[in-house]
């Protein structure tokens, strides 16, 4: 398998950016996170207190609300622009009451310890970009209370999508920064979990990892 080359893509900065993205997002809501959603349903967490790493411009985290009334959000973000617009969003669908966005990096050990413990902490399609991946993980498994699970989901690396020779391509650049399962059973080796699930999901350039305590 080729070599893993790290990301240096950016995160999106300014509100300008932030806004085109956002309804891009909202344009294609269902083509984009339907898939996650479904994903997240299936693991049987019913209500309670949600935690959302890399949460952009807030659609996933508003879709989730929607569908299940008796869950609360903490919706984090490192990009101050995606989270002025997330807000505006979140409050546009009136749901301001239930989901709370974070302008923070949750490679950050002391602000991630303040957020608290939650029912589900999930990820889509940012480990990749993670910096430290290891200390990320570790951090969000610490986020995980007692009967809790942990949920990410994200790109994988293929051969037949890291060769093409598409410069200035994000969606290239995000497949070779992308982790295989045995660089994920690596960094949860190292930090003392055994018992987790990696899941090849459709289309086959994607997986999620599920850890249960």
């Amino acid at each position: 398998m080729p070599k893993r080359i790290e990301s240096h893509e950016e995160a999106i900065s300014g509100i300008d950016n932030a806004r085109k993205y956002a309804e891009m997002a909202k344009n294609h809501r269902n083509i984009m996170y339907g898939s996650f959603l479904d994903h997240i349903k299936s693991l049987g967490v019913k209500g309670g207190n949600y935690l959302e790493v890399g949460a952009g411009t807030g659609v996933l985290a508003a879709m989730i609300a929607e569908d299940d009334p008796d869950v609360h959000i903490t919706a984090v973000e490192v990009s101050s622009g995606m989270v002025t617009v997330a807000r505006e969003y979140i409050e546009e669908k009136n749901l301001g009451g239930r989901v709370r966005f974070v302008a923070m990096d949750a490679a950050d050990d002391v602000m991630m310890e303040g957020l608290g413990e939650f029912d589900l902490v999930y990820s889509t399609l940012a480990m990749h970009h993670w910096k430290d991946a290891e200390k990320v993980i570790g951090n969000l498994l610490k986020a995980v209370g007692a009967g809790g699970v942990l949920f990410i989901h994200d790109l994988r690396r293929v051969w037949w999508l890291y060769y093409l020779p598409f410069r200035g391509s994000g969606f290239i650049a995000s497949i070779r920064a992308a982790y295989m399962p045995d660089e994920i059973r690596t960094i949860f080796r190292r930090l003392g979990i055994n018992r987790y699930e990696i899941k090849r999901r459709f289309p086959y350039f994607m997986h999620s990892i599920i850890v249960r305590k």
